[in-house]
C-alpha cells in the first residue's frame, strides 16, 4: 500500500506551481526547523489518510455537518453555547444560530435593501454587468443591523468560542468592532453570473510571512498538527493580515465572518459552502506548500493559492487535492429571515454557483470583529468613514463602487438608525466602559488604549 505522499506524486497533476520572488523561498526554509522536519514529513503523511476519511464522512453526511442551535436555547443557557454543543463547533468550524432577529423584522429589512438598489441602482456591485453583492456599507438597514440588540448578543456569544489563555494580553472579546460590509440579493438564476470559489478571507500568504501570523500556526510546524488549537487569540490580536495595503482586503481581524439572513433559502440556492473540519484542512494547507512530488521540498519560492497583495488564500483541486473538496465542501442547511450564520477565519468556504430556487438568496455581512490593539486602528477609520457616509477603507479600491452613498439624502449614516448603546461603542461613537465590573486587566488595558485612540478623555 503506497504512502500518503506517494499517493500524492501518484495523483498529483503536472501543473507548474506559481514562483513568486525568491525571497519566498527563504521564508520556506524558515518555517520548519531541522529538528522537526521528520515529524512533519510523517505528521504530512498520517494527515492525507486522514482528509481521505473525513471527505467520506463529511460527503455522506452533508448540510447536517453544520451544527444548529435556537437562539432561545442559548439564551437560556446565559448566552452561551452548551459545552458539548460548544465544542463541536470549534471543531467544524461552523455554526447557525437560529431566530437571532424575528423572521419579520429580517424580512422587512431585505425589503427596504430592495428598495434602495432601486432607487440607487447606479452605485454598482458584483457582478459588474447584473449587482447582486451591492457595493453599498451605509443603508438604514445595514446600520440598524450592525447595532440590534441581538444581533450583538449572538455575536457575543460566539465570541466566547475563543479564548484568551494569557488575562493580561490586550484583548477583549465581550466588544465588538463594526466592520462594515456589504449585502448580497441573488436572484433565481440558472446563469453562473455570481462565482466565488473556494478561499478563506482576512490573509493569504500573511498566514506564513507574517511573523506573529505564522505564530499561531507553530504546533502544526513542529509535527504536531493534532494539537494545534484554532481557537486561542493570544497570538491572533496582533496577527497583520494585510500586509500590502492595495485598498481592497480586509484590515481587521474578523474571528468569525458571519452574515444574517433576510431570506427563506435552501441548500444549494445560491448560499453558502462550507468545509467542515477545521483542524485537519488548515493543518493541510499551511504544510502542503513544503511538498512537491510526494517529497519534503523546502528550496522552492512557491505558495500556491496565495498571491502577495490578494488577501484571499485560494485553496484549489490542483495543488490541494487530498482537501478533495469536490466532496469535503458541502452547502450549508436551509436558511430563514433572521437565521445567524458563521464560520471560523481560517475555515475554507465558497458560494453556490448558482441560485436554484425561486426566491431571492439575500444576506446581510456582519462579522465578529473583537476589540484588540490591531482592531482599534479599524475602528477609528471605521467611525469617521461613518461620520462622512463614505466607502470604507477595505473597499476603496474595488473597481465595483460606482457611485458615492453620501450623494444619497436616504442614506443611512445617520445617529437614529443605531438601535443601542452596545452598537454606539462597536463604532467608535461612545466610550468604552473601563470600570465595568469582572473586566480582566487585559480588557481594561484595550479599552483604554481604544478610548485614547477615539479621542475620549
Amino acid at each position: 500500500m503506497p504512502s500518503a505522499t506517494q499517493v500524492q506524486m501518484l495523483e498529483e497533476p503536472q501543473m507548474q506551481v506559481p514562483l513568486l520572488e525568491q525571497r519566498f523561498a527563504d521564508l520556506k526554509k524558515a518555517l520548519v526547523k531541522p529538528e522537526h522536519k521528520q515529524k512533519v514529513i510523517e505528521s504530512y503523511e498520517q494527515l492525507c489518510k486522514v482528509l481521505e476519511n473525513e471527505a467520506e464522512f463529511i460527503a455522506k453526511h452533508g448540510p447536517s455537518m453544520v451544527p444548529e442551535i435556537d437562539f432561545a436555547e442559548v439564551q437560556k443557557n446565559g448566552g452561551k453555547l452548551p459545552e458539548d454543543f460548544a465544542d463541536l463547533v470549534r471543531d467544524r468550524g461552523c455554526v447557525i444560530l437560529r431566530n437571532v432577529v424575528p423572521e419579520e423584522q429580517a424580512s422587512k429589512w431585505e425589503k427596504e435593501l430592495i428598495e434602495y438598489t432601486k432607487r440607487h441602482s447606479d452605485v454598482g456591485g458584483l457582478p459588474i454587468h447584473n449587482p447582486q453583492n451591492w457595493s453599498l456599507w451605509w443603508t438604514p438597514p445595514q446600520v440598524q443591523i450592525r447595532s440590534h440588540p441581538r444581533v450583538l448578543e449572538a455575536m457575543g456569544c460566539v465570541s466566547q468560542l475563543w479564548n484568551v489563555s494569557d488575562s493580561t494580553l490586550p484583548v477583549d472579546l465581550t466588544s465588538q468592532v463594526a466592520y462594515p460590509d456589504r449585502f448580497r440579493i441573488r436572484t433565481p438564476s440558472k446563469d453562473a453570473e455570481y462565482t466565488l470559489p473556494y478561499h478563506l478571507d482576512s490573509g493569504a500568504i500573511e498566514r506564513w510571512e507574517d511573523p506573529v501570523n505564522r505564530s499561531n500556526y507553530s504546533a502544526i510546524f513542529e509535527g504536531n498538527w493534532q494539537n494545534w488549537n484554532g481557537w486561542v487569540a493570544d497570538k491572533r490580536i496582533e496577527a497583520k493580515s494585510d500586509m500590502y495595503h492595495v485598498g481592497n482586503s480586509c484590515s481587521c481581524w474578523r474571528s468569525l465572518q458571519g452574515w444574517l439572513s433576510l431570506a427563506h433559502c435552501n441548500t444549494g440556492e445560491g448560499t453558502l459552502r462550507v468545509l467542515p473540519n477545521l483542524k485537519a484542512s488548515v493543518a493541510y494547507m499551511m504544510l502542503q506548500p513544503l511538498f512537491h512530488s510526494g517529497q519534503f521540498d523546502d528550496t522552492q519560492p512557491t505558495f500556491p493559492g496565495a498571491v502577495p497583495g490578494n488577501t484571499q488564500f485560494k485553496p484549489t483541486t490542483d495543488f490541494h487535492p487530498h482537501l478533495a473538496m469536490e466532496k469535503s465542501v458541502i452547502g450549508i442547511p436551509p436558511v430563514r429571515p433572521g437565521d445567524y450564520v458563521y464560520w471560523h477565519c481560517d475555515l475554507i468556504h465558497e458560494v453556490d454557483k448558482f441560485n436554484w430556487g425561486t426566491r431571492n438568496s439575500s444576506a446581510v455581512y456582519n462579522a465578529c470583529n473583537p476589540l484588540t490593539p490591531y482592531n482599534i486602528d479599524s475602528l477609528v477609520s471605521i467611525r469617521d468613514d461613518f461620520n462622512k457616509c463614505r466607502v470604507p477603507r477595505d473597499f476603496a479600491g474595488s473597481p465595483a463602487v460606482k457611485g458615492l452613498e453620501s450623494d444619497h439624502a436616504d442614506h443611512g449614516a445617520r445617529l437614529e438608525n443605531i438601535l443601542s448603546v452596545d452598537g454606539m461603542k462597536a463604532m467608535g461613537l461612545k466610550k468604552l466602559d473601563v470600570d465595568e465590573e469582572g473586566l480582566t486587566d487585559g480588557q481594561r488595558q484595550v479599552r483604554r488604549l481604544a478610548n485614547a485612540k477615539l479621542g475620549f478623555a
